[in-house]
């Protein structure tokens, strides 16, 4: 398959130099001028301990050559819009968006329109750890990703078998939506409350455990809300899931907060203020939340 990756992060570096390296004809956009884009053209592409991929890398979609999937894996942090972004896209290329944050869907699709929108989901524990260098830390990896109607063209299919071939699983959900609000109820509350809180996983599942759940209810209610399909016992499903993941387990957001980084707040915490305000649902924990972390950052 031809792909075109936009953004070489942990997502973008793992996913695009596992499918270069099983003979896939993969893009990198990377930014002009930057140490990522100096260091993919001068070294290569670095995954874990292993010798450098040799992959091709431009400044901007534009520069890059057609392809069938456009794989957008640029960390939402309030700075790019997706119509910058997808500057540049051909006619036919389908967008797989990867990103932890229910706006983002909407914001591609409105730019290439639904049917070339492919929202999705990521799973994995790997992490950023230099220029163009990615490092994996065990466990499965997968994107489950589908179509706004819950069809599944020839590309689909073909970028779920290349993604299988990649070592990736790559899952076509018939209702791809239900994932995506399902992600968002786990990493949302679980980043927003441990970055106000600034403890890990372990103590918000147990002495923190009738708020972190309330947080997640209200995400539940706004999904309900937009329509989405969610299963009866979903906030039991996410509180279930963080029972299971390490008790030392911080998040991004959490991180990138406490270091004084632009974070996923708004892309996060704000997205389901805003939806609720649409919906007429209250979000007062998520209003909490956003209000307390990105004006006491500031302080």
């Amino acid at each position: 398959m031809k792909i075109t990756v936009i953004g070489v992060g942990a997502v973008g570096g793992w996913f695009g130099g596992r499918l270069a390296a099983t003979g896939h004809d993969v893009t990198f956009v990377a930014r002009p001028g930057s140490e990522t884009l100096q260091a993919l053209r001068e070294r290569g592409l670095v995954l874990g301990e292993e010798d450098p991929i040799r992959v091709d890398a431009v400044e901007s979609l534009a520069d890059a050559p057609p392809a069938d999937v456009v794989l957008l894996a640029v960390k939402v942090t309030g700075g790019e819009a997706a119509a910058t972004l997808l500057e540049g896209i051909d006619g036919q290329a389908l967008v797989a968006c990867t990103q932890n944050a229910v706006e983002v869907p909407s914001a591609v699709a409105g730019v290439v329109g639904t049917q070339r929108t492919l929202p999705g989901v990521v799973r994995g524990f790997f992490h950023h750890t230099g220029p163009a260098k990615v490092a994996f830390h065990g466990g499965p990896i997968s994107y489950t990703f589908g179509t706004w109607d819950g069809g599944a063209s020839g590309v689909v299919k073909q970028f779920s078998r290349a993604l299988q071939e990649a070592g990736i699983e790559g899952v076509v959900h018939p209702d791809i939506f239900v994932d995506v609000w399902s992600k968002a109820m786990f990493v949302g509350p679980f980043g927003g409350l441990g970055a106000l809180s600034g403890r890990p996983l372990g103590v918000l599942r147990t002495d923190m455990r009738g708020t972190l759940q309330a947080v997640v209810a209200e995400v539940d209610a706004v999904a309900r809300a937009s329509g989405v399909n969610l299963p009866a016992d979903a906030v039991e499903q996410v509180m279930s899931f963080a029972d299971a993941m390490p008790a030392g387990a911080t998040s991004s957001m959490q991180r990138d907060l406490g270091a004084g980084r632009a974070s996923e707040l708004d892309a996060q915490i704000g997205a389901i203020v805003r939806a609720g305000e649409r919906l007429g649902v209250s979000t007062p924990l998520h209003g909490l939340l956003f209000d307390t972390l990105r004006y006491g950052r500031q302080a």
